[in-house]
């Protein structure tokens, strides 16, 4: 007996002891610090550790202070925005009735924070809110989608850093452009900075597609096959403007493929605008259907863009459409941890661009001047190489006969985790960077594997593509997957002719057309309606519903 009670202490000082003892060394991030910034993000505790540790080393250097860096990681990037719009709402709130003296009312909050307020109440609100220093307690914004980015800038959240201004000779052809694949890079006034670049591309785990017989995914198009089916790992569009800018590009993708099928012999910049806004359509049409597809093979809607990642990894699902650092990250976590090469990664060739990975200045930052080294940090060469190494070695590196430049990027390497991002500045694609780079045969610049966005196309689609996902394949997710599954089993069982009538009732999307987005939902969206806005989801979740009920009909008849 005991016995038996000194080996249950012993178990519990284990449990309370070895934690300590296994611990990694590594620097002390809590203590006193001469300065503090404060960042609001969606980004994962890797990438927030590494830059803090970065940014100390670098701050101290340049400015003999040391600083803190105080995280704010409320989850996604649609959490941050919330976050951030309730927090300057009150603000203004305050602002508005207590040092201004006026009342508050449902025009002055529907108005501050718009670009062009019809009312002369509105355009005062609007006025005061630009003129004030009114913040919310966080100086910046780091992380997410551009058109996020795009929406805090025009709604005033966000205001001009001087990194052009502290670094002219950072912004050219050579560092940092102002263009990538007909994408703008910056903000013209410095109210975003591109810290880094992002794509996307399917995730898969090689067990998985053994298991199943299926053979890997090369283009989107592979993940709307029947072997698919439940087994794609997918993030929610409506909280998630990555899978929405997916969504966008594949989109873009069948609508460049239209203008050369139906126009085989005209470039796109010979075409007449009647022959692009056919071509256009088709392009249109196509691409909702394979998104269509797509989202039936979805297992899970989530809203955690990690769960896609681990679920991938652990062989619950056999695909997933990741951000491309996600996907190399948990590649190499995984055979770091001594696991077999069972996830990888690919972009689809001429289906995904490079877009900014932004940082922004928030209004009312308490820590401006800080906040504005953070930024210059992050688009320094020892930011973007910290960002785009891979780990630092731990053998002893004075064993080897090294150049001083070698020496230098090896201080430059990540410690704890390689991030596995792709910097924006050129000049991190070198021939003497390459040794140490997470990806070595990645290059955003690089012509060859460059998709061209064409801002006209799709740039004012983006909140209709984020809207048709929802009312057309969400909210409907039963009714669609279920007509799916029984059109997949008609074509097994030989009745073509029936699968195929129900796959075009399933895929009728007629009334939405291209000029749909011009002509029907923008209006809608900017007349801020909200109930007819709430009336037409209504409307089309419940015609997606009688459609994809139909299509289970016709695809069951005669079993």
């Amino acid at each position: 007996m005991k016995r038996k009670i000194i080996l249950i202490l012993l178990a519990i000082v284990a449990v309370i002891v070895l934690p300590f003892l296994l611990r990694r060394p590594g620097v002390r991030l809590t203590e006193q610090t001469d300065d503090t910034v404060v960042i609001v993000t969606p980004h994962n505790e890797a990438i927030r550790l590494e830059l803090e540790v970065g940014f100390r080393e670098w701050y101290q250097k340049q400015t003999g202070r040391t600083v803190n860096v105080d995280w704010r990681a409320p989850g996604s990037t649609g959490n941050v925005i919330r976050l951030l719009n309730t927090s300057y709402e009150n603000a203004f709130k305050n602002h508005w009735t207590q040092d201004l003296h006026r009342p508050w009312t449902h025009e002055v909050k529907s108005n501050y924070n718009q670009e062009h307020p019809k009312s002369a109440l509105g355009k005062e609100a609007r006025e005061a809110f630009l003129a004030s220093n009114v913040g919310c307690g966080m100086d910046l914004f780091f992380g997410g989608g551009v058109t996020e980015f795009k929406k805090m800038a025009t709604a005033g959240l966000l205001v001009p850093c001087d990194l052009s201004q502290r670094h002219p000779e950072w912004f050219n052809e050579n560092v940092i452009p102002k263009q990538l694949a007909g994408d703008s890079l910056y903000d013209p006034d410095g109210k975003w900075m591109p810290a880094v670049l992002s794509t996307f591309g399917i995730m898969y785990n090689t067990d998985r597609l053994r298991d199943l017989n299926i053979e890997a995914p090369q283009r989107w198009d592979d993940l709307a096959k029947p072997d698919f089916y439940h087994q794609i790992a997918m993030v929610d569009p409506v909280q998630s403007s990555v899978v929405v800018k997916c969504f966008e590009m594949l989109l873009q993708q069948q609508m460049q493929q239209a203008c050369d099928e139906k126009f085989p012999d005209k470039s796109i910049a010979k075409l007449s605008k009647e022959e692009l806004r056919k071509a256009l359509g088709i392009g249109w049409t196509r691409g909702l259907q394979l998104i269509q597809k797509i989202m039936a093979n979805a297992r899970y809607f989530t809203d955690n863009s990690i769960a896609t990642v681990w679920d991938v990894n652990q062989g619950n699902c056999t695909a997933g459409v990741v951000v491309h650092f996600y996907g190399y990250h948990q590649r190499a976590e995984t055979l770091a941890r001594g696991g077999r090469d069972r996830v990888r990664f690919i972009v689809p060739k001429n289906g995904a661009c490079w877009s900014p990975d932004p940082i922004g200045l928030l209004r009312g930052a308490p820590n401006r001047e800080v906040a504005q080294r953070f930024i210059e940090y992050i688009h320094s060469e020892e930011g973007q190489d910290r960002m785009g190494f891979k780990l630092r070695s731990k053998t002893n590196p004075s064993a080897e006969a090294t150049s001083d430049e070698t020496n230098l990027l090896r201080s430059h390497q990540p410690i704890y985790h390689a991030l596995h991002r792709t910097p924006v500045r050129k000049d991190f694609y070198t021939a003497s960077k390459k040794k140490f780079q997470s990806a070595p045969d990645m290059n955003p610049y690089d012509a060859e594997n460059m998709f061209i966005y064409r801002t006209d196309w799709t740039g004012t689609a983006f909140g209709a593509i984020r809207f048709l996902s929802k009312v057309l394949f969400m909210h409907p997710y039963t009714e669609l997957t279920r007509a799916r599954k029984a059109i997949f089993e008609a074509q097994n069982e030989g009745r073509t002719d029936v699968a195929e009538r129900a796959l075009s009732v399933m895929q009728d999307f007629q009334e939405l057309t291209y000029d749909w987005i011009s002509k029907t939902y923008n209006p809608l969206v900017k007349s801020k309606d909200m109930h007819a806005l709430m009336e037409l989801e209504t409307e089309l979740t419940k015609r997606a519903c009688r459609q994809y009920e139909e299509a289970y009909r016709i695809a069951t008849e005669g079993k």
